[in-house]
């Protein structure tokens, strides 16, 4: 920050002004469990609810990834409507867990109404490989119903 002080004496030409530049301490960084909580519910049988809640950015997207892993249903649904930051490293590890769940025939959705998440979602395309709804009870609902057929 820099501010303009008049100097008190003055010259012929009026008041020399001097800048001084005031040191700004930045803050701590808060602990990643506390920029982003994860929760995992597991709906029914066949529906697991991971739910996050803060910032997802490369910081905090080893959080989101873990709960992303292990035994998982047949239908997976990633609630983000209380994500208010959602980086690239967040977006990376959302599409891995949808491609490694189509690899293992199982299903992936994304709710998001957060304009900072559905923004960098449509920017990447994300949208047109992974269903996204805008409310948890509509993914609920529709996401087991868009299970891959079994292999015979």
């Amino acid at each position: 920050m820099t501010d303009r002080i008049p100097f008190t004496r003055g010259s012929r030409d009026g008041p020399v002004l001097r800048t001084v530049i005031h040191s700004v301490v930045p803050r701590p960084r808060p602990a990643d469990e506390l920029l982003l909580r994860v929760r995992r519910t597991r709906w029914s049988e066949d529906v697991l609810v991971v739910s996050a809640t803060g910032e997802i950015d490369l910081a905090t997207a080893g959080r989101l990834e873990r709960a992303l892993r292990g035994d998982l249903p047949a239908a997976t649904v990633l609630d983000l409507t209380q994500v208010s930051f959602l980086g690239v490293a967040g977006l990376r590890v959302i599409e891995s867990a949808a491609a490694r769940a189509h690899s293992e025939h199982r299903t992936t959705g994304v709710v998001a109404d957060t304009r900072p998440v559905l923004r960098l979602l449509h920017l990447f395309g994300v949208e047109t490989q992974i269903p996204v709804y805008r409310h948890l009870d509509s993914a609920i609902r529709e996401v087991p119903k868009s299970l891959p057929a079994p292999n015979p």
